[in-house]
């Protein structure tokens, strides 16, 4: 599901479990969802190195950061 979302919205969601309904649960599918999200990126990424697209520390921490939560602190602070 997670890769299917990145394949539609690209980083414009911020990645979760959204069936989370207490802290315990959270940090359950935090610690797994990190192994999630990896095994997704990592082939889109090497898949993008193929292709001659330059893959940078810095754009993966960019786009690790907007699907963690960046995209929605970045769209509270626009002025509408």
């Amino acid at each position: 599901m997670t890769r299917l979302r990145l394949e539609i919205l690209g980083t414009g969601f911020t990645a979760q479990h959204s069936d989370a309904r207490v802290l315990d649960q959270l940090l359950y599918k935090w610690r797994h969802f990190r192994g999630v999200l990896t095994d997704v990126l990592v082939p889109l990424y090497t898949q993008l190195h193929r292709n001659g697209w330059p893959v940078t520390a810095l754009a993966i921490d960019r786009d690790v950061g907007t699907l963690l939560g960046h995209g929605y602190e970045e769209f509270l602070h626009k002025q509408l």
